[in-house]
């Protein structure tokens, strides 16, 4: 089996190397580069989702070779890239190896990824966490070594609180009682200081972001304007969600200030279905995050090789849409809320 993996690895090397050559993969355009939008950015992030990189489907990974590029078409350093679970198809090393090769040239100090469903659940759980825990040391070159699914990284005082299953499941996640003791005790911490905290997961929330009827549906007729703030309910339909411990995840968030639970999982382009508040009040956030490998839904803008500039100032966090694979910001005319500003409380 090795030498079969091995085999299929250099084809598909030898494969991407022809699409580059004969123009298949899309080169960003440079006349609307990735930089500084607000002069008073303290801190400054790309997030996506889902790049889902497989070792049988070169067309994923076309879209995140374009979207890389983009990156590194920027001047600037960033400051994190994160991306919300879903990081391989199959959680096979030869796919770990293959974002590692297109990533491992960004201009930023940190990689923030999570684990999902995609990434653990073809192989012995711990097969496929160990997996994980290498190809993320090794892109932080040795610094915050993760040996956890749930872990809490710093950037220049800023908290990022990654959450993932504590178990192999195939489709959701599950939460432990000690991650969910974990997650609070954590987020009581961070927010002491009034700056702004991200929680990255996978999986949103039961019953967010359009759920259930996001999860495997084609493109909505209904992709403008806003989402209600969110109403966890008793007995919630847990289609396409972190699962039994959604609530849970609820009220631990709902209990702090400024916080911003970022999600993937969905496939969902950008439209309605991206921004939905969890709190008014304490301003805590749900972003999910389009797709980078896979054709995005139920939005007004569905391209793949997506993803969301963020940057933070004292007062405000504030979220770009750009494609990537194409080297845009996004205009209000294909997202309305091409440009998304929450001013923390």
């Amino acid at each position: 089996m090795p030498h079969f993996s091995n085999a299929i690895y250099q084809l598909m090397s030898i494969l991407m190397s022809v699409l580059m050559a004969l123009g298949a993969i899309t080169i960003p355009s440079t006349d609307d580069t990735l930089r500084t939008m607000d002069p008073s950015t303290v801190l400054d992030f790309v997030v996506t989702g889902d790049t889902q990189v497989s070792n049988i489907m070169p067309e994923r990974e076309k879209n995140l070779i374009s979207f890389s590029q983009d990156v590194m078409n920027s001047q600037i350093e960033l400051d994190a890239f994160i991306v919300a679970g879903d990081v391989t198809e199959n959680g096979f090393q030869e796919e770990f190896d293959r974002i590692y090769d297109s990533i491992n040239g960004f201009n930023t100090r940190n990689f923030i990824m999570c684990t999902g469903n995609h990434d653990i659940r073809l192989n012995e759980y711990g097969q496929s966490t160990a997996r994980f825990f290498e190809f993320m040391n090794k892109l932080n070159k040795g610094q915050n070594d993760q040996n956890s699914t749930h872990y809490k990284y710093m950037v220049d005082g800023y908290t990022f609180l990654v959450i993932g299953s504590d178990e192999w499941r195939f489709e959701d996640a599950f939460i432990s009682d000690a991650q969910l003791q974990w997650l609070n005790l954590e987020l009581k911490e961070a927010t002491k200081t009034g700056r702004p905290v991200f929680v990255v997961s996978h999986y949103p929330l039961a019953e967010s972001h359009g759920l259930p009827g996001t999860w495997g549906s084609s493109n909505s007729d209904d992709v403008y304007g806003s989402l209600p703030t969110y109403e966890a309910k008793s007995d919630p339909d847990l289609t396409g969600s972190i699962g039994k411990q959604t609530n849970e995840v609820y009220e631990i968030l709902n209990d702090y200030k400024n916080v911003f639970f970022i999600t993937g999982h969905l496939h969902t382009g950008f439209g309605k279905n991206t921004y939905q508040t969890i709190d008014e009040a304490n301003n805590v956030q749900g972003i999910n995050v389009p797709s980078v490998g896979i054709d995005n839904k139920d939005g007004s803008y569905n391209n793949p090789g997506t993803g969301l500039y963020v940057e933070v100032t004292p007062d405000s966090v504030i979220f770009y849409a750009r494609d990537f694979a194409q080297g845009k910001f996004l205009t209000t005319d294909e997202f309305e809320q091409a440009v998304m500003t929450y001013e923390l409380v």
